[in-house]
């Protein structure tokens, strides 16, 4: 082995070994980030359930309400599909590096990339879910304290 060759694999097992102790140290942050999810994402769906009843009352053309139902559809969908297997590849890759399963860092990273996707896609479309249902909200005219009165 040339003197190049060594120093390049004396960096590949640093870099190793580095990697293993970068994934040892991430199981508390994946377990809190499951903690976060399962606490985030059961309020997100409460509220956006809440905000589409009240939304839902207001609207008065079709078109509306055909957008209304396609945020139920996709709000149902994201729950019952989608959230279901991205916590189930959370909880994967915990284990998956708490048993250090991996054949390598670089495995071990293709893992971690595949399994942390799904949890922030699912994140990502209820915040993207939420900003436009609060746009379709903003639409509804709320009576100013004048109209009210001339309504009674």
């Amino acid at each position: 082995m040339s003197n190049s060759e060594a120093i390049l694999e004396a960096i590949r097992q640093r870099r190793e070994t580095r990697d293993r102790l970068l994934f040892q140290h991430s199981i508390p942050i994946l377990e809190q980030l499951r903690n976060v999810v399962n606490s985030w994402i059961d309020g997100e769906f409460h509220d956006l359930e809440d905000e589409l009843s009240h939304v839902g009352d207001f609207t008065v053309r079709d078109r509306a309400g055909e957008r209304i139902n396609r945020f139920r559809t996709d709000i149902a969908r994201i729950r019952n599909e989608e959230l279901p297997q991205a916590l189930k590849d959370l909880d994967e890759l915990i284990d998956f590096i708490k048993g250090q399963k991996f054949e390598s860092a670089q495995h071990a990273t293709q893992t971690l990339s595949k399994k942390i996707s799904p949890i922030l896609s699912v994140i990502f479309s209820l915040t993207s879910a939420r900003n436009n249902l609060d746009s379709m909200a903003d639409m509804i005219p709320l009576p100013t304290i004048e109209e009210y009165r001339t309504d009674e």
